[in-house]
């Protein structure tokens, strides 16, 4: 960072594994879906297909649109794109809400609070849809950007959500601070519209908040 933490107009955080403590919510995830696949053996191919879409998701680095991502995925296991959109919508979208906030990050929801009364712009941005997630989380905030947004139709670590996010704001990159959980994603995004970058460790418990001013 160039500035201190406070000395920034407007604060980009990424959502998933950001403001909650993902590797908590895969094990809840988990727990679930082993419950109903163990009911519903029958369906345990869309299992398979979950678990294909997350590793090439992890390792996704083409700038295209989830729906690129979605015949990726569906062209290895051969189903259809719209197969795999159910299943990811299904196990990644609605079925986590409910445990959203239990794994909630307490001190970086202050944080944006603490913010937002010191008149500063916070910003959500996502490559998963952000709305449900932040009634969820609790969490409110000045604009919320993912695949909603038709304008951003390119995944991270595209610059093209950041360069969006500064142009409806009227900033400069130097005016803005990006906060993420990955180097990979959050980081080179980050980077290449030339705005600082904060990453967090994906593990909530782990972080040094000393590092943000909290």
């Amino acid at each position: 960072m160039k500035h201190n933490i406070g000395d920034y107009k407007l604060y980009i955080f990424d959502l998933d594994g950001t403001l909650y403590d993902q590797p908590m919510l895969r094990l809840i995830m988990a727990t679930r879906l082993v419950c109903y696949y163990i009911c519903h053996p029958i369906r345990i191919k869309e299992l398979l297909v979950l678990k294909h879409f997350r590793k090439v998701k992890d390792k996704w680095n083409d700038n295209s649109s989830e729906g690129a991502l979605y015949d990726k995925v569906a062209a290895d296991k051969r189903v259809t794109s719209d197969y795999v959109e159910r299943i990811v919508r299904k196990w990644i979208y609605d079925n986590p809400l409910s445990a959203l906030l239990r794994v909630r990050d307490e001190k970086l929801a202050a944080l944006i609070k603490k913010l937002r009364q010191r008149g500063k712009i916070v910003v959500i941005f996502s490559d998963y849809p952000t709305e449900d997630k932040l009634k969820a989380l609790k969490i409110e905030a000045d604009g919320r950007y993912g695949p909603e947004d038709k304008r951003i139709d390119e995944l991270k670590p595209s610059p093209k959500g950041l360069k969006v996010i500064l142009e409806d704001y009227g900033m400069l990159p130097e005016d803005a601070l990006m906060i993420g959980d990955r180097e990979e994603k959050d980081g080179m995004c980050a980077r290449a519209a030339s705005v600082d970058c904060l990453i967090l460790k994906r593990n909530v418990r782990k972080r040094d908040y000393n590092e943000i001013g909290i």
